[in-house]
């Protein structure tokens, strides 16, 4: 028991050491798309695609006007 607390938290460290570089290059992969970009609903990487590419006013004005809701 004494020896497998260690080993956890060394596992535990590994993991949250992952490369975020590698994380941040899926990322990018998956901003590149525009369509990732829009605030569509289910859209799961649209905050993270704004940190990214953040969208104009304009942008977001057109992306509305296009896409408004119908009542």
């Amino acid at each position: 028991m004494r020896m497998l607390l260690p080993l956890f938290l060394f596992a535990l460290t590994l993991a949250g050491c992952q490369s975020t570089s590698h994380d941040r290059a899926e990322l990018v992969r998956i901003c590149a798309d525009p369509a990732s970009r829009l605030p569509t609903p289910g859209n799961l990487y649209y905050d993270e695609c704004q940190a990214l590419y953040p969208s104009s006013p304009a942008q977001l004005r057109k992306y509305y006007q296009q896409n408004a809701p119908t009542y």
